[in-house]
């Protein structure tokens, strides 16, 4: 798929209706309208089409859920920052999504805030009128050179997710001026990065700080503009400390999406030093099994991204009523590899349940409440003989 031959929209009616059970209960425990979440998905928009769908085998109801689950994490981190900075989304002004894509992020600010707060901007500006027409925020157009963007607004949060790890060294640093210029006087710049734990093995790390692939999921954007960047912390600092000396910033490992850092700078004056921002807890099925007695036994694995916080226990919901509650007690190593470089080692969780509490047909929740605060989700349907419906784990490799 590319821009110029884009794939068709998918609508969230065609999801199948188990995952958009899932998906549904997950937004409403958010307190996410779904009704407004869920607009259809745009056959141009490249993060879904050429990134997501394909690393779950192009399933679009697996896919659907791993977007909205995306976007719930990406929020779950902009809220701390809106909280630890501002004091809530009620205390903001305007916010700039810059690189917002096609509106992940939208669907969900627009829940928190009034459409006139938000403004987004893209390198593709048929994305910018899209959400422009369907959410009624502000749009403005990006360009490939940072000089050539036209915008002179200030934002209380600029938020830059996954653009930064895919730019060259003097884009990086171009970009990085240009944006921190639009952060309102008590605001901050929030930006995500591929940190150097995440160098894809055999290649070496730049001995600058910043290591440029020439390979992306975009179908459409020059190699020599957009591809695949690592850095090491030492390589942004330094590139902070370009914007004006003595700023205050903080680096969250694991702090948006699967694998990218965060990074927070505060506008000259600003203390960010307390703010903290965790990781939502990661997990997912990979087993059931029908036991002699009746019983189904269904097994999985977690994560704590956080470095300072734990997975405190597992709690299983049935069509909504919660079961079971225990500690997951075994290591899962193994796991690690999908998360390289993480602060902690995946936990592995199992738990027996009889027909009388679980009937076939049943949505089955589990949750996993971290000591950060934070909760993650997985989903799975109570299987008839020989099926099994679940969300939490890719057929193949997570990325």
């Amino acid at each position: 798929m590319t821009a110029e031959h884009p794939s068709p929209d998918l609508s969230f009616e065609q999801v199948d209706p188990v995952y958009r059970g899932f998906i549904e209960d997950y937004l409403r425990l958010h307190g996410v309208d779904p009704i407004k979440f869920c607009k259809p998905l745009p056959g141009q928009d490249e993060m879904f089409f050429n990134a997501i769908l394909p690393n779950y085998e192009f399933d679009a109801s697996i896919s659907a859920f791993k977007f909205v689950e995306s976007a719930m994490r990406l929020g779950d981190a902009y809220r701390q920052i809106a909280q630890g900075v501002f004091g809530g989304f009620d205390k903001l002004g305007t916010v700039l999504d810059f690189a917002s894509g096609w509106g992940r992020l939208t669907r969900l600010l627009e829940q928190r805030l009034r459409p006139d707060q938000i403004y987004v901007a893209d390198i593709y500006h048929q994305a910018i009128d899209w959400q422009v027409a369907t959410f009624e925020v502000n749009g403005v157009h990006s360009a490939k050179d940072p000089a050539a963007f036209e915008h002179a607004g200030k934002h209380d949060i600029v938020l830059v997710g996954s653009m930064f790890s895919h730019l060259p060294t003097e884009l990086f640093h171009q970009w990085l001026v240009r944006l921190y210029d639009l952060v309102s006087d008590r605001g901050v710049l929030a930006f995500s990065v591929h940190d150097e734990a995440i160098l894809p093995a055999g290649e070496v790390m730049d001995p600058s700080g910043l290591s440029y692939l020439r390979f992306s999921e975009s179908g459409s954007l020059d190699l020599e503009i957009y591809g695949m960047s690592y850095v090491t912390e030492a390589f942004v600092g330094a590139a902070i400390a370009r914007l004006g000396s003595g700023l205050s910033w903080r680096r969250f490992p694991k702090g948006l999406y699967e694998n990218q850092d965060l990074y927070v700078v505060g506008a000259p004056g600003v203390d960010i030093s307390t703010l903290t921002v965790a990781s939502t807890p990661m997990a997912g099925f990979e087993s059931v099994t029908t036991l002699p007695t009746g019983e189904i036994e269904f097994s999985g694995w977690a994560i704590e991204r956080t470095p300072w916080a734990t997975i405190e226990a597992v709690e299983v919901h049935v069509d909504g009523v919660q079961v079971l509650s225990f500690t997951p007690q075994a290591l899962r190593p193994d796991v690690l590899k999908h998360f390289p470089g993480s602060a902690n080692t995946p936990v592995g969780w199992s738990f027996r349940i009889d027909h009388e509490k679980a009937p076939a047909g049943a949505m089955l929740r589990a949750q996993f409440p971290s000591s950060s605060g934070l909760t993650g989700y997985c989903y799975a349907q109570v299987p008839k003989p020989a099926t099994f419906t679940y969300s939490g784990w890719s057929r193949r490799a997570l990325r």
